[in-house]
């Protein structure tokens, strides 16, 4: 009876080890025909946003720390549903749900790259952005202005190519939400700057100094909208090539707070 024991003993023993060896080790790769497959899923339906190869563009770079998943199943659940309060849309309609997990699996894949090193001085980066007046429109972390779009978490958001686009052709990466207004008074005076709000009869502004107009629009001889327009100056001719790598290095770091 007590070798029974013994032996019972020594067999639970080797299970729960087996059970937390199990945990630990590293979850399986998926199949090289389902990383491919993921890829051209992938290049059709997010490198759009993503950028080829997951590099980043109007949606964040894919390669190294994911923000939003940490394993496949968490990849597919953000392809089938989407981000809510984000740009990421739901894919439930035109993906399968294999279709899905091999895009996952790809992801995954770029996840475990960081890809080439990253252009441009960090350091150099956050000198750059506090010395071109970058603060005085943007809120990093609660510090800045509120004219332009907060910039705290845009490391998470785009990826470089945008930021770079950004900073040179503002007006071709123009954000949702600002969009630019000039407002003339009867009396020649006139007002530009991001609309605030707006109904029937009334329209707020908020000029470039910060200031906001709250204005009737029947008093108003003109208001345009214009949806090209930003408050947002060109740096390409007032930083070097190399200063522009560095200024986008520093944003590619903002991740609010990560």
């Amino acid at each position: 009876m007590r070798v029974v024991r013994v032996i019972a003993c020594a067999s639970l023993v080797w299970v729960v080890a087996a059970a937390a060896d199990a945990q630990t080790r590293a979850p399986r790769l998926a199949a090289p025909t389902d990383v491919a497959a993921g890829k051209q899923v992938f290049d059709s339906q997010c490198a759009w946003c993503h950028g080829a190869g997951g590099e980043g563009g109007t949606g964040p770079n894919l390669r190294g720390k994911l923000q939003h998943a940490t394993d496949t199943n968490s990849i597919v659940d953000i392809i089938i549903n989407g981000i809510p309060g984000t740009e990421m849309p739901s894919f439930r309609s035109p993906l399968t749900e294999r279709s899905a997990r091999q895009t996952a699996a790809y992801v995954m894949s770029l996840s475990r790259s960081t890809g080439g090193a990253a252009a441009g001085n960090v350091q150099r980066g956050a000198s750059l952005y506090a010395t071109n007046g970058c603060k005085s429109c943007h809120v990093v972390k609660g510090d800045g202005g509120v004219l332009g779009p907060e910039l705290t978490a845009i490391g998470g958001r785009r990826g470089g190519a945008y930021l770079r686009d950004a900073l040179v052709k503002p007006e071709s990466a123009h954000p949702p939400g600002y969009l630019v207004v000039r407002a003339a008074r009867s009396n020649g005076e006139e007002i530009r700057g991001i609309r605030l709000n707006e109904d029937v009869f009334w329209i707020q502004i908020r000029d470039a100094g910060g200031t906001i107009h709250s204005l009737e629009k029947a008093t108003l001889a003109k208001l345009d909208r214009q949806l090209d327009a930003t408050m947002m100056p060109s740096y390409g001719n007032r930083l070097s090539a190399a200063e522009l790598d560095d200024l986008v290095a520093y944003l590619t770091t903002l991740r609010g707070g990560q």
